[in-house]
């Protein structure tokens, strides 16, 4: 019994010790990408669904056109002012991608059958450079990042197809459903616009705020707010870096992959706003640059 009891104990304290280290020096991490188009929206969302009880944490991250509509800068900028270049640009670009991962409180992702975590890529159809506006760098960008422009346009996702599975679903009315960003103006913003099916978004900064916590309740972080409170600036890589984080393998610019790194980076800021004894509430409906 000794030896057992013994056995058992040196067999725990490894797992306890990277179970420890899973937030500060984990390996690289191959997140497998499921492409969601037209074809198989409605098993896709389904699925989200039925998983969404146990990994009730959401990550989003979108992909659109570029900017259109200038943000103001200078030291008089004020939220209102982003608001209304947001606003501008979400209200009359096309949304090119979506991305979607989903967390248990612990940190970890669904796995399909062969034990591979995933996330989505949702690609929306409706975007035509030769008739809507756009910033060319950006589109030239994401081609070079391996955004299929033309498969987008021929066989994604409509947006309003969208907005009526995400009501079906039921998701929105699921309780206790954490929503994450990472600098999350435009992905809170086009987000809020594929669940009103398009409706325009309100006239001002508060009554964003407001629609965005009726429609998703009040767990939406960002957490480019909650690092700039560490005092911990820059884009999902320099942030991720600071915090020790496992790279992304291969690294793309695109929305699934961003949305797996934004989910890391919340759960390792949750974590350490807990050690530091902060509460998370005052973080919530945060969204950088418009607070």
């Amino acid at each position: 019994m000794a030896a057992s009891s013994s056995s058992s104990m040196a067999s725990s304290q490894p797992r306890m010790m990277e179970q420890s280290l899973f937030y500060t020096q984990p390996p690289a991490r191959a997140v497998h990408t499921r492409k969601v188009t037209a074809v198989n929206l409605h098993r896709e969302m389904s699925l989200i669904r039925s998983l969404m009880p146990t990994f009730p944490f959401v990550a989003v991250d979108t992909q659109f056109p570029g900017v259109v509509h200038p943000h103001p800068r200078g030291a008089g900028v004020t939220a209102d002012d982003r608001y209304a270049a947001v606003r501008a640009n979400a209200d009359e670009l096309c949304l090119l991608q979506l991305g979607i991962t989903l967390s248990a409180a612990d940190g970890r992702l669904p796995v399909d059958g062969a034990l591979v975590e995933f996330m989505w890529d949702f690609d929306f159809a409706g975007f035509d450079a030769r008739y809507h506006r756009h910033a060319p760098e950006s589109v030239q960008f994401l081609r070079a990042q391996g955004f299929d422009f033309e498969a987008a346009r021929l066989a994604g996702v409509p947006a309003l197809a969208f907005a009526a599975e995400l009501a079906a679903s039921g998701i929105l009315g699921l309780r206790g459903v954490t929503w994450v960003a990472f600098g999350g103006m435009y992905d809170v913003a086009f987000l809020l616009r594929l669940a009103t099916g398009g409706a325009p978004l309100p006239a001002t900064r508060l009554g964003f705020l407001a629609q965005v916590g009726a429609v998703f309740g009040t767990q939406v972080f960002d957490a480019k707010h909650m690092a700039s409170l560490l005092h911990m600036h820059g884009g999902l890589a320099a942030v991720g870096g600071m915090l020790r984080l496992p790279p992304q393998l291969p690294r793309r610019h695109m929305a699934g992959q961003n949305s797996v790194m934004a989910i890391q980076l919340f759960m390792e800021l949750r974590r350490r706003f807990n050690d530091l004894g902060g509460s998370l509430h005052s973080c919530s409906l945060k969204i950088e640059g418009l607070t």
